[in-house]
């Protein structure tokens, strides 16, 4: 067995043993070394192993990120993982942000264990492919390997709704009338004096719609009036 090989079942059998985030983010920091280090010299296995390590760290963070939500409530207070740290605390600790816990989050699965195990299996697939074919892994291989075997055993997620706009409030045709013949009445540039006296017979007639109209208007003024009464009181 070679030294490479010992060192890679040696990291593994590490990241296995983490109990604590910050244990498996510093075998995660020193795998990803080593892999920046084997592009330099062009040692491909070296790449391919230490790309391994470094993804297998991410998800046993992710593992432990989804215990830190399973805390169980003791006689003394609430028994957490991690050292008895908050996830929040666990997390900032390890030097990781809230957004990047979660993505490592999604690599360890969710909750369900049929698909945990779904997603373990898959991972364990994308892994041994990369070493047959001397490729190192990548964190967006990894996601989608273990995002389709959850998929596969749950389902996928439901499609997330869009917002909906507002919808303005119906405006009746009777509105719509009313207040377009007031506007026209109120704007029309006419010389009423002019347009009276072209009246044709029949003046009688026009005469009564103008009286008859005219307590209609006032009436709206009046609820007009009103209204703005009870806006700016119930604003205040």
């Amino acid at each position: 067995m070679s030294q490479t090989l010992v060192r890679y079942n040696e990291m593994r059998i590490s990241v296995e043993r983490c109990a604590r985030i910050d244990e498996a983010a510093e075998i995660k920091d020193k795998a990803e070394a080593l892999q920046a280090y084997a592009r330099q010299v062009k040692d491909r296995d070296l790449e391919v192993w230490t790309s391994e390590i470094k993804l297998r760290a991410t998800v046993r963070i992710g593992e432990l990120v989804r215990e830190l939500e399973l805390a169980q409530p003791t006689h003394t207070g609430v028994q957490l993982p991690s050292g008895g740290k908050l996830k929040s605390e666990a997390i900032s600790d390890a030097g990781l942000s809230k957004s990047t816990a979660h993505r490592y989050e999604e690599l360890a699965g969710p909750r369900d264990e049929q698909a945990q195990n779904a997603g373990k299996a898959a991972a364990e697939h994308y892994f041994a492919k990369a070493r047959a074919e001397s490729e190192p892994g990548t964190m967006e291989g990894l996601r989608a390997a273990v995002k389709d075997a959850v998929h596969a055993t749950l389902g996928p997620p439901p499609p997330r709704k869009k917002p909906t706009a507002p919808q303005e409030p119906a405006i009746s045709s009777d509105l719509i009338d009313w207040t377009a013949a007031v506007k026209h009445v109120a704007t029309a540039p006419i010389d009423l004096a002019d347009i009276a006296s072209e009246l044709p017979i029949g003046r009688a007639l026009f005469l009564e719609q103008a009286r008859q109209a005219l307590p209609r208007i006032t009436a709206w003024i009046l609820e007009l009036e009103k209204l703005d009464v009870s806006v700016i009181a119930s604003a205040a």
